[in-house]
C-alpha cells in the first residue's frame, strides 16, 4: 500500500473511531471489515493511535543530502540561462561530483539546451534581401553567363563559435 493510502486510511479508521463509534474498537472494526480491510491493520492503527497520540509516520531518518537548499539556490543562479557553464567545472566548487550536480539540476527541471547556428544579418542587410532577389532573379532569366552558388552564412564571431560554449542550461 503506498505511502499516501496508508495516512488516509490511518486518518479515516482514527476518525471513525474518535467520532462515530465512540472509542468502540469493535464498532470501528465491523465498519471497515465490510469495507474489506484487514482486521489486523484496523487493530493496528487504533493501538498505535491509543499509544502515541497520533497517526501518521514518524519523520524519516536517512541520509543527508549532498547539497544543502541554499547551496542549491547558488547553484540554480550560477547555471540558469548562462552560456559556457561546464558541470566538471563546478563540481570541485560544491565539493560533489559532476553526476550529482547533473542529478540535482535534472530534479530542479533545469535542461541543457544546445544553441542553433543561424546567420546574424543587420538591418540594411534584411532590406537588401528582395532587392537582390529581384536582382539576381533578372539576370538568371537572360540565360547569358553562367551562376555559381554559395551557400556560406555570415555570422559575426561571438562566443557561441567556440565548440564548449554553444550550449546553455535554463528551466524554461
Amino acid at each position: 500500500m503506498a505511502r499516501i493510502n496508508r495516512e488516509q486510511l490511518q486518518k479515516q479508521v482514527v476518525q471513525h473511531y474518535i467520532n462515530v463509534a465512540k472509542k468502540q474498537k469493535q464498532v470501528t472494526v465491523n465498519h471497515f471489515l465490510q469495507e474489506k480491510i484487514p482486521r489486523q491493520t484496523i487493530y493496528s492503527i487504533i493501538r498505535k493511535y491509543e499509544e502515541s497520540g497520533y497517526i501518521g509516520d514518524k519523520p524519516r531518518s536517512g541520509r543527508p543530502k549532498k547539497l544543502s537548499r541554499g547551496q542549491l539556490t547558488r547553484l540554480k543562479r550560477l547555471i540558469n540561462k548562462k552560456t559556457g557553464i561546464s558541470l566538471r567545472r563546478l563540481a570541485p566548487r560544491f565539493k560533489v561530483s559532476y553526476q550529482t550536480i547533473s542529478n540535482r539540476l535534472k530534479a530542479m527541471g533545469i535542461k541543457y539546451y544546445k544553441k542553433q547556428r543561424a546567420p546574424k544579418y543587420t538591418d540594411k542587410q534584411l532590406e537588401e534581401i528582395p532587392t537582390r532577389a529581384r536582382r539576381l532573379y533578372r539576370m538568371l532569366s537572360n540565360n547569358d553567363f553562367e551562376l555559381i552558388m554559395d551557400n556560406e552564412k555570415y555570422f559575426l564571431l561571438q562566443d557561441q563559435s567556440v565548440p564548449t560554449n554553444r550550449g546553455f542550461y535554463t528551466s524554461d
